[in-house]
């Protein structure tokens, strides 16, 4: 019977994907392509998957640890922005410093929104157009030639990771290191063991019961029979 993967071998994939791919491409000489946008969405999945991990313990004491060891790892992650950005969902809560306002005008709900929804929705950042007409947007980066994940904090943190400029037109761009947000996001939750809880994972459904019937409204005989129709081969 085809059942979840419980969150440890969720994490054990997602960390063992961003690690491989990132180091493989690392060892690449004269690529094209460094993997921005791919590492971009693939940090941010890890965040989403130890927030929906978060949910399930009910006291909200594994939020609390997880946001203060995000916190302490480097609590530029929380700047208070000038408005709201990202609203809370009831499927899961993001980290927040509770000593910053609230959580929907913190940095990283916004970066959440930005790169997870725009990466997984359409492989491109969102871009903000501000009241002003000038945009917000966010600038990846991606696995350098050399730039091995063990050597990403040689030398300190880099201080291209959360620094801002101004675009030619007035824009701000917030600089990620794609692989600083990964490490960090990896230590948090072993720093606030988020494994060693006990906690559940609430897996999306289909038929979605939120939604109401409608949806995959069939039996496996029909289904069987349209992909046999449809050419595919038994195994």
């Amino acid at each position: 019977m085809a059942t979840n993967l419980d969150p440890k071998t969720l994490h054990d994939f997602i960390v063992g994907d961003f690690t491989d791919a990132w180091n493989a491409l690392a060892g690449v000489p004269g690529a094209a392509h460094r993997g921005n946008f791919m590492f971009g969405r693939q940090a941010m999945t890890l965040l989403e998957w130890a927030a929906r991990l978060c949910k399930s313990d009910g006291s909200g004491t594994a939020l609390t640890a997880f946001s203060a060891a995000m916190e302490k790892i480097d609590s530029r992650y929380f700047t208070p922005l000038p408005g709201a950005c990202m609203k809370g969902g009831a499927e899961f809560a993001l980290p927040a410093s509770p000593t910053r306002g609230p959580g929907d005008r913190q940095l990283l709900w916004a970066m959440f929104d930005l790169i997870r929804n725009g990466q997984a929705h359409q492989y491109h950042q969102i871009n903000v157009t501000l009241t002003d007409g000038k945009e917000f947007a966010i600038g990846l980066t991606g696995a350098s030639q050399g730039l091995f994940l063990h050597t990403s904090m040689t030398g300190g943190r880099p201080a291209q990771h959360l620094a801002f400029e101004l675009g030619a037109a007035g824009e701000v761009i917030l600089h990620v290191r794609t692989d600083v947000l990964f490490l960090d996001i990896r230590q948090a939750a072993a720093d606030a063991n988020l494994l060693g809880r006990g906690l559940t994972f609430k897996y999306l459904e289909r038929p979605d019961p939120r939604r109401g019937a409608g949806n995959y409204n069939f039996d496996a005989a029909a289904l069987q029979s349209a992909l046999g129709a449809g050419g595919h081969p038994r195994r």
